[in-house]
């Protein structure tokens, strides 16, 4: 774990907002991100609710 980390806390802070506001996937999402940082390069943002690509 690197708690020193200020994207790693970042993400950590996003899955933590995610799951007080019941949006599990959102919550899953950040912890896969935080999981894989550093070693990932890219993210993918979310589309906004009611919107498909």
């Amino acid at each position: 774990m690197n708690d020193t980390c200020p994207t790693y806390r970042h993400y950590t802070a996003l899955r933590e907002q995610a799951k007080r506001a019941g949006d599990y996937s959102k919550a899953t999402d950040d912890e896969v991100l935080r999981r894989r940082h550093p070693s990932h390069t890219v993210h993918i943002p979310r589309q906004p609710e009611g919107r498909t690509a």
